[in-house]
């Protein structure tokens, strides 16, 4: 049987894509290998001076607009941890632009830099990428910042900045903003579903229940969901192939109705444990 395709459009840097984590983990487990995930860049802030507002730029120079605008964004974070519930800190630590900082470029340069195209590290990746940038407030689209994940998933820093400056990189961003303009995606974050040959487009922020659908009518009712077993052995599992993972996430995977259950399970595994707000991340040491 043919499988479904799931490619988000989108950005290291977004809230809402930290926000669709419970949703994809759930996908994940209820449709298993019928479904591929897979990642687009869509370079959310090319240029964060085409975002402050002109008029303060112009009355008061570059810094104070970065100023407004970066507390303008933090509302933004904060407002969509209501989307999902999944846990957002913003202005504790490092801003992510600054005079010297000024797109989210470099974010979708080093993810591609260390996964590549691989999903399985494509995937861990983008997560530590996220939750660097939305819990720990680091300064994520820093070079020095991208040298040092890079480094963690095992690439040294001349093999690193060799394929982070390569020009078949940068072609290769550029080809995926053709694929945007092509399919007129004109906000982030965005999906192409693809089966069977034809590749649909979905804007937005689906539900799990408008996913169902949405995959129904792709495939014409040809993948099934299967049910889910919450126990420990099928938890653990699930860990080993996503080994930074929060409680939150694991609730929506395994149909769990309550997060403490999720909590009262891992209790005593030998998991890294850190709790941020009220849902613990999970980490294999």
């Amino acid at each position: 049987m043919a499988k479904l395709t799931i490619t988000a459009v989108t950005d290291p840097m977004m809230g809402m894509l930290w926000e669709t984590w419970p949703t994809m983990r759930k996908l994940e487990t209820h449709f298993g290998e019928q479904i591929d995930f897979k990642f687009m860049m869509g370079q959310l802030v090319k240029d964060v001076y085409d975002l402050v507002d002109p008029n303060v730029v112009k009355m008061y120079g570059k810094k104070v607009a970065l100023n407004q605008y970066w507390t303008r964004l933090m509302q933004v974070y904060l407002q969509e941890e209501q989307i999902a519930g999944m846990p957002i800190y913003m202005g504790g630590n490092e801003r992510l632009f600054d005079d010297t900082h000024t797109s989210s470029t470099p974010l979708d340069l080093g993810l591609r830099a260390i996964a590549g195209h691989d999903e399985k590290l494509e995937d861990q990746v983008l997560y530590e990428m996220q939750y660097d940038t939305v819990v720990k407030n680091l300064q994520t689209n820093d070079l020095k910042y991208l040298t040092g994940l890079a480094e963690k998933f095992g690439i040294d820093q001349q093999q690193f900045t060799t394929r982070y400056q390569s020009t078949g990189l940068a072609n290769e961003l550029a080809q995926e903003q053709q694929i945007m303009q092509q399919m007129q995606i004109d906000q982030l974050p965005a999906y192409l579903l693809t089966y069977g040959g034809k590749t649909y487009v979905v804007k937005g922020i689906p539900k799990y229940d408008e996913w169902k659908k949405l995959i129904d009518q792709a495939t014409e009712s040809q993948l099934k969901e299967g049910a889910v077993k919450f126990d420990l052995p099928t938890v653990t599992a699930f860990i080993n192939r996503h080994p930074h993972i929060s409680s939150l996430e694991l609730k929506e995977a395994f149909d769990v109705k309550d997060e403490h259950d999720v909590i009262d399970m891992l209790k005593d595994s030998s998991l890294d444990k850190k709790k941020v707000k009220a849902t613990i991340f999970y980490q294999k040491s």
